[in-house]
């Protein structure tokens, strides 16, 4: 995996190795080897880093290798006029240090014309006995829907905790703590939209 990323963002915020390290707790040393790709990080590491630089951990995940586009079709003559569409082999899979979940994104980072989209879409194949997530998070600017298409969830969302199955729908408002884990026999799955681009 490749944490390009990382220094970008530092860089872009204007931010020395000293601050980064003094923000997170982390050592100079360290820091500058994920930026160097010598080290993986953890997901807590990964975390307190992407909290310090002001984005996502999906945003550092993903690395502009793994940008996605879409076919543009100018000419395909449809009531909503012209298509956007992002084939089924350019989804793009992401995995998450230290956590058992398969995700792949399916909208895309930019569109024709430089605009961007305002939501993310993420496939989510959780194993039997997994959690999405490794702990509680919140995301603080941005909602997030989810359908879950099959299996059985144990949903942790504030302070309530519901039993939900295939064909029911969660959302979560923003600065909203929550997990779900994966009660059933079999994998899980989930469509996962937030209100806004995370990587």
């Amino acid at each position: 995996m490749n944490w390009n990323r990382i220094r970008e963002e530092r860089k872009k915020k204007g931010y020395t190795l000293a601050q980064v390290a003094r923000e997170t707790g982390y050592s100079i040393g360290y820091i500058s080897q994920l930026e160097r790709n010598q080290k993986e990080p953890s997901l807590a590491a990964l975390r307190k880093i992407a909290a310090c630089l002001g984005c996502s951990e999906v945003y550092l995940i993903m690395g502009q290798e793994n940008e996605t586009a879409v076919s543009h079709s100018p000419d395909q003559d449809t009531p909503y006029g012209p298509g956007y569409i992002l084939r089924r082999d350019q989804r793009v899979p992401m995995k998450i240090p230290e956590i058992d979940t398969a995700y792949s994104i399916f909208t895309p980072d930019r569109l024709p014309d430089n605009h961007k989209p305002c939501m993310t879409g993420l496939f989510v194949t959780l194993k039997p006995g997994c959690w999405v997530t490794e702990t509680m998070i919140l995301h603080q600017n941005m909602d997030e829907t989810v359908l879950i298409t099959e299996g059985q969830l144990e949903v942790h969302i504030g302070t309530h905790v519901y039993d939900a199955g295939t064909g029911d729908c969660l959302y979560i408002p923003q600065n909203t703590l929550h997990n779900y884990l994966n009660t059933g026999l079999k994998d899980a799955q989930c469509i996962v939209f937030f209100s806004d681009l995370i990587y």
